[in-house]
């Protein structure tokens, strides 16, 4: 069950050296954050493109993991990979596809009822409803 509406979430940032930094929330391990190689930052480091892309994946799983549950869907396992694609754009660079493919194990007979709560979850994501480009969605369903 929820916690009663509304929900307020935050996190910590905080500058390192040079375009590094820290990132923290009170519920969650701090995780060190800067740009990505291709604007000149370090290897080994979250970036905010990839923590948006993995923002988009780990928001559908939960969404999708409570639908099926709700709907007395087993899952036997549930992987995904995400790439987006960052482009100039009139307004300046923006990510102007975002892809989430995933791999669902569920009974051969439930393949169906996988996908059709899958595309439920995928309208029900915080994250993607937030999204100026809504991400597009790619499920694989194999038997467990």
């Amino acid at each position: 069950m929820t916690s009663p509406f509304p929900h307020r979430y935050g996190t910590e940032l905080r500058w390192v050296s040079g375009r590094l930094a820290v990132l923290s929330s009170p519920q969650a391990p701090p995780i060190d954050g800067g740009p990505p190689p291709e604007f000149d930052g370090p290897a080994g480091r979250w970036s905010p493109e990839a923590l948006l892309l993995s923002a988009a994946e780990l928001c559908l799983m939960t969404t999708f993991l409570a639908v099926a549950e709700h709907a007395g869907l087993a899952v036997a396992d549930y992987q995904s990979r995400s790439e987006g694609v960052l482009d100039r754009t009139v307004d300046g660079p923006a990510f102007t596809r975002v892809v989430l493919r995933v791999r669902l194990s569920v009974y051969a007979d439930d393949a169906e009822k996988a996908r059709t709560l899958m595309e439920k979850a995928k309208k029900r994501c915080i994250v993607s409803r937030t999204l100026r480009i809504p991400p597009e969605l790619e499920v694989e369903v194999v038997p467990a």
